[in-house]
C-alpha cells in the first residue's frame, strides 16, 4: 500500500481530473489525500488541504513561496510523509516534494504545451494565430519549465496519445489515457445537441436556444432555459449516454470532454475558451487530425459531422495502471 497525495492546480480543468482520477481508484488499496484550490474542488469529495490560502488575497494568480502558510502546509505534508506526489502542475506541493525529497510525478492535460516540439506547434498552426495567448505569461512559463525538471515522471494527460497517426513528444513525457467512460446505443438517450460544459457559457447557451431538443451537462445545474434541458454533469452514466446518442456534441476544448467524444465515437463541435491555452492547444490539434471542428458561426451546428474510427493503443496506460507498477 501506497500513501499518495493528489495535488490539483487551480482551474477548472484540474477539478475534472481530479474527480476521475479518484472516481478510478476508488477501492484502492492505497491511502490517497488530497490538495486542491476552491476552484479545483469536486463536489462532495473530501478535500484534506485547501490551497487557497497559499495565495496573495489582492492578487491570487501571483504565486510566491514567501508566505507562512506555506510553512505549515509542508509541515503538515512532511507528516503524512507521501510515498508519492502526483501534480498536476501544482506549483506549492511541488516545491515541497522537491525540498523533501519525495518522488513527484506531473500528471496533466496542460502539459501537451510542454510536451511538443517547438517544430510541432509550428506545423499545427499555434504559433502562427496563437503565438500571444501562448507565451504571454513568461514567468510562469519558466516555474513549470521548472517544475517539469526536476520532477520523475511527466504524463501528458491526453487522448492525443491514441491516435493513430505519430504525434511525437519530446523524451522528458509519456502519454496517459485520460479517464472517460463509453455509452451504449439507446433511444431513450437520443438528442439532437449535447453539450458538455466545465462552467456556464452564455454564448453557447445561447446558441443552443435556438436549436429544440438541446441538453447541456454542466455545473452548476439548477438554471432553466426555453429548448435547453440542463443536466448535472456528476451523473457521469447519463451525461456519456446521452453523449453516445446525440447527433451533435458540443464543448469548450477541455481535455476530459475532448476524450469523451473521442472515445464515444463523436465529432465535437468546439467553442475554444481563449483564456486558456490547453483549449486552444487541444482545439487547434483536434481540426488539424479532423477529430474535432471549431465553431466560427453558429450555423455551423446545422451540420453533422462523421467521426474518425478510434483505437486503444497497448503502449499507452491510464494513471492508475503506472501507480500500480511502481
Amino acid at each position: 500500500m501506497l500513501k499518495i497525495l493528489y495535488a490539483a492546480s487551480n482551474n477548472q480543468n484540474a477539478k475534472i481530473q481530479l474527480s476521475r482520477f479518484l472516481q478510478a481508484m476508488h477501492g484502492s488499496a492505497h491511502q490517497i489525500k488530497v490538495a486542491a484550490y476552491k476552484q479545483s474542488s469536486p463536489p462532495g469529495i473530501n478535500i484534506d488541504w485547501t490551497l487557497d490560502a497559499l495565495l496573495n488575497i489582492y492578487k491570487p494568480e501571483f504565486q510566491s513561496l514567501e508566505n507562512d502558510t506555506l510553512g505549515i502546509y509542508y509541515d503538515q505534508v512532511k507528516q503524512f510523509s507521501p510515498d508519492l506526489i502526483i501534480s498536476d502542475l501544482e506549483y506549492f506541493t511541488s516545491y515541497i516534494a522537491g525540498l523533501s525529497d519525495i518522488t513527484i510525478w506531473q500528471c496533466s492535460s496542460s502539459l501537451i504545451n510542454f510536451a511538443l516540439q517547438r517544430k510541432q506547434k509550428y506545423n499545427l498552426g499555434l504559433f502562427k494565430y496563437h503565438a500571444f495567448s501562448l507565451n504571454r505569461d513568461p514567468v510562469n512559463t519558466q516555474k513549470t519549465v521548472n517544475l517539469l525538471e526536476n520532477s520523475n515522471k511527466n504524463f501528458v494527460y491526453s487522448h492525443f496519445g491514441d491516435l493513430s497517426e505519430p504525434l511525437e513528444i519530446q523524451d522528458k513525457f509519456e502519454w496517459v489515457r485520460p479517464y472517460h467512460s463509453v455509452g451504449r446505443e439507446n433511444i431513450l438517450c437520443q438528442h439532437g445537441i449535447v453539450a458538455g460544459l466545465a462552467y456556464n457559457n452564455k454564448k453557447i447557451i445561447n446558441d443552443l436556444k435556438k436549436h429544440t431538443d438541446s441538453v447541456v451537462f454542466m455545473e452548476p445545474c439548477h438554471e432553466t432555459h426555453q429548448n435547453i434541458l440542463v443536466k448535472d454533469i456528476r451523473i457521469a452514466e447519463e451525461y456519456v449516454c446521452n453523449l453516445k446518442n446525440s447527433r451533435l456534441f458540443v464543448c469548450q476544448g477541455q481535455t476530459s470532454f475532448l476524450a469523451d467524444a473521442f472515445y464515444n465515437e463523436k465529432h465535437p463541435l468546439i467553442y475554444p475558451d481563449y483564456n486558456d491555452t490547453e483549449s486552444i492547444t487541444n482545439s487547434i490539434i483536434s481540426e488539424h487530425f479532423g477529430l474535432g471542428t471549431i465553431i466560427t458561426h453558429p450555423s455551423m451546428l446545422d451540420t453533422e459531422k462523421v467521426a474518425r474510427p478510434m483505437e486503444y493503443k497497448p503502449s499507452v496506460q491510464y494513471l492508475h495502471e503506472k501507480i500500480e507498477e511502481l
